[in-house]
């Protein structure tokens, strides 16, 4: 897995752009303030979703897409593309085509055993969780937003084509909030469900509408893999695995 471009030299590059020091452009997003942006200059947090919107939204020149990823060039109007086999969705998510019609998509990585250090990004604004990257191989580009992780129990190994092991990197797309109360249909390999104090992969067997709860369950018979209910309110996304490899 390679990691991409840092943050923190994207960051010099846009402060040495825009003629600014990072305490100005706290200023300028309104943030009263400037610990964050400092530590995305130190290397300590990364450019965020959020961060990347606001800047660009005052900064109309520069390129939302390199703020996050690094790919292209800082702004819009520079001469440098991006390869004509090389698209990248709303999501960051990089699809580079190959010659056989399929395409290579870059994605951040979540091993599940790092959870609680990818909670704590969420919950405390000074922290960030520290991403690696990988890729799948896909049929076809994709609107998605796309999340690979990498788990770690044998719940989902029945032993059957379609069930996973232990320590095997998945490829999810998300299902959106506004989908969750229409039913979740089978899937092959299963659903990555993040909560607001753990991670699974699983599958949903059944979906309550009136209680919003779902039933989660495993294909290990092992009597340690027992069914549970999660209320829909304690989740925070829900991923459709779509790939695997090990």
């Amino acid at each position: 897995m390679n990691k991409r471009k840092e943050s923190a030299v994207i960051f010099k590059e846009l402060l040495d752009h825009i003629g600014m020091s990072a305490n100005k452009l706290s200023q300028e997003l309104g943030y009263s303030t400037n610990s964050f942006l400092y530590n995305i200059k130190n290397g300590k947090n990364n450019i965020t979703q959020k961060i990347a919107q606001q800047i660009t939204d005052i900064f109309k020149d520069i390129n939302y897409t390199y703020l996050l990823t690094g790919i292209g060039t800082l702004t819009k109007n520079q001469s440098e593309p991006i390869p004509d086999n090389v698209y990248i969705n709303t999501n960051g998510n990089k699809f580079t085509e190959k010659k056989d019609g399929s395409f290579d998509v870059t994605v951040r990585y979540l091993s599940f055993n790092r959870y609680n250090s990818y909670l704590r990004s969420l919950k405390d604004d000074s922290f960030t969780y520290d991403w690696d990257e990988t890729t799948f191989c896909v049929d076809q580009f994709g609107k998605g937003n796309y999340l690979g992780f990498k788990t770690y129990s044998m719940s989902m190994n029945g032993g059957m084509l379609y069930d996973t092991p232990s320590g095997a990197s998945l490829l999810g797309r998300e299902l959106g909030k506004h989908h969750w109360e229409d039913g979740f249909r089978p899937s092959d390999s299963g659903w990555v469900i993040l909560t607001e104090k753990n991670i699974f992969h699983k599958d949903i067997t059944q979906f309550n509408k009136e209680k919003k709860t779902i039933i989660c369950s495993s294909r290990n018979d092992s009597p340690e893999y027992v069914d549970f209910e999660l209320q829909l309110d304690d989740i925070l996304q829900i991923f459709k695995v779509i790939k695997r490899t090990f």
